[in-house]
């Protein structure tokens, strides 16, 4: 407890009304809490600081994505610090005081995460450089679902790449943290558990769903173009496309939903081999 004043949890909504509060009403109200409102929800900013006097609200002018909305998170936090995290994430009481504990101990990091019950990380996500610590994992990447900041090391990164609306930023930013010399670990006796898309509190489910997979498929091309190389991201990419657009061919007239789903995904990518913006955005 006595830690909190060091630190502050941030989220980014797109009416995410309900599942913010699931989340904070569970939390210390000593602890700072920014919500960055990437649609200006109707309500959202009067009903969460009349209600707990711990939290602020930011609205974008624009909807800024993933990227804008966790970098404004960045420009308003000023304690030692801070953690990001996606609203359908769950996880256990003390878990934000191990952090601060953790973090105590050992001191150099950028980043801090838990390890998600259901997702395991691949072998290349893993640092191959040396570790004092045996607890705690050294990695190269980690999921961004919830991050633990050292914001002093933060600023020392830059921000995420705003370039990205949707998916692939923290990977991005791990990458780039970590061609810089930055330490990021993952807690494995720290679980945290994600439900995956219940985060948007809309109607559209399709459309929320296609607009995704779009996004995905952009992101996963712009990150191997930049990060590694341009035949990089054709290769890890190019098998995408052709599965999509058979998939697309196969479920024209049988079934909607998928029909839809497969045509997102081959336009992100063909959007993004011709060089276009990640212009894609939902119609409420």
């Amino acid at each position: 407890m006595k830690h909190y004043k060091n630190l502050t949890i941030f989220f980014v909504s797109y009416y995410s009304k309900k599942t913010i509060f699931k989340i904070v009403k569970k939390l210390d109200s000593k602890i700072k809490i920014i919500i960055i409102d990437n649609a200006n929800e109707k309500g959202l900013k009067n009903y969460f600081e009349k209600k707990f006097s711990n939290i602020r609200v930011i609205i974008s002018k624009y909807n800024t994505g993933q990227t804008g909305g966790i970098n404004e998170g960045f420009r308003n936090i000023k304690t030692k610090y801070a953690i990001y995290m996606d609203s359908d994430v769950n996880f256990g009481s003390k878990i934000i005081d191990k952090f601060l504990d953790i973090a105590d101990i050992i001191k150099d990091f950028t980043i801090l995460a838990p390890q998600h019950e259901r997702s395991f990380y691949k072998k290349e996500f893993f640092s191959n450089k040396s570790n004092k610590f045996k607890d705690f994992n050294l990695m190269k990447l980690v999921h961004g679902q919830f991050l633990f900041f050292n914001m002093k090391n933060v600023k020392k990164v830059g921000k995420f790449d705003e370039k990205i609306f949707l998916y692939y930023e923290e990977t991005d930013f791990c990458l780039r943290a970590y061609n810089k010399g930055h330490k990021i670990y993952v807690l494995p006796k720290l679980k945290v558990s994600h439900l995956g898309g219940k985060s948007v509190n809309l109607k559209n489910s399709l459309e929320i769903e296609a607009n995704k997979h779009w996004h995905y498929m952009w992101s996963k091309f712009y990150y191997y173009r930049k990060n590694y190389s341009t035949y990089s991201a054709y290769k890890n990419t190019v098998p995408d496309l052709i599965t999509s657009v058979i998939k697309f061919l196969i479920f024209y007239f049988l079934n909607n939903r998928k029909k839809t789903i497969y045509f997102n995904k081959s336009s992100g990518l063909i959007n993004a081999y011709l060089g276009k913006t990640s212009y894609k955005r939902i119609v409420i």
